[in-house]
């Protein structure tokens, strides 16, 4: 299946990355916010990603041009309708995708693939608030977006292997690298990666080293790009802390439980890069 026209609703972070990378691609895209605001900020994240991207060498002008025209933000949810994919990027509450993958499902035509951004999330859960289960596929896309080339495709015991065939394709069009993951709580990325963040937070906690030395032992001895809290920062903090609680409600694992200096920092509307103190004070 060609996938020519695709929508995203939510189109913060996540949502515009997903954007951007699909109307480089060729492929046409409405995308869905709560509100003009929102909308017009997204326009201005995607803007400045396809700027970016002629700035490092990564487009042409003319492409980015090209590219711009191949998206438009929306408030109106039913101009999804037409969609060959329904792409799901809103914050990581249960909840509220459960409400609106059931509202996509009423929208949308009988063929149309629903597919989450969800990065913790276990699949099912949210294949089971529509009618079409084995049309549902996780789409787990990293931040930044246009950046990661990695992309999980997340199946369920009803997901038909063609179905899933169908999405490592267009995440291989996208110039990603899908790969193909069961649904288990956290996948493989988060999985592994949120006890590791936890971890770091709480050595800081005990007081095994300050959080500059942590990050340079994991930058210097093992050859990271950054470490734990510039990740963890660059990542946002209340996703962190959202994924780890999410993970701990499905494994009653110690490891998953956010640490108490993380929830502090959450409630301080200290969040990382995207607030301008997080674990780090930025500047810009």
């Amino acid at each position: 299946m060609d996938i020519k026209k695709i929508a995203v609703v939510g189109c913060g972070v996540m949502g515009s990355g997903i954007t951007q990378v699909a109307a480089q691609a060729g492929i046409e895209v409405v995308a869905v916010e709560v509100d003009d605001e929102s909308a017009a900020r997204a326009v201005e994240r995607i803007a400045a990603g396809l700027a970016a991207a002629v700035s490092r060498g990564k487009l042409t002008a003319e492409q980015a041009e090209l590219a711009r025209g191949r998206f438009r933000l929306t408030t109106d949810l039913d101009e999804i309708a037409e969609a060959q994919l329904v792409v799901e990027a809103v914050y990581e509450d249960v909840e509220l995708k459960q409400r609106l993958l059931g509202r996509i499902d009423r929208l949308v035509g009988p063929e149309t693939f629903i597919g989450s951004n969800t990065s913790t999330i276990p699949l099912v859960i949210l294949a089971g608030a529509t009618n079409r289960p084995e049309r549902v596929i996780g789409l787990h896309f990293f931040n930044p977006v246009p950046a990661m080339r990695l992309v999980e495709v997340i199946k369920t015991p009803v997901s038909e292997p063609e179905h899933v065939a169908v999405m490592t394709e267009l995440a291989t069009a996208l110039g990603k690298t899908p790969i193909v993951v069961n649904d288990v709580p956290g996948f493989v990325g988060n999985l592994l990666i949120v006890p590791y963040l936890l971890d770091a937070v709480r050595a800081l906690e005990r007081g095994v080293a300050d959080l500059e030395s942590i990050d340079q032992v994991i930058q210097l001895g093992f050859n990271h790009r950054m470490g734990p809290f510039r990740l963890s920062d660059l990542i946002g903090l209340d996703i962190v802390h959202d994924m780890a609680a999410s993970m701990y409600e499905e494994y009653k694992d110690p490891r998953y439980f956010p640490p108490p200096l993380l929830k502090q920092y959450v409630r301080l509307g200290w969040l990382g890069r995207k607030t301008g103190r997080g674990f780090y004070t930025y500047d810009d």
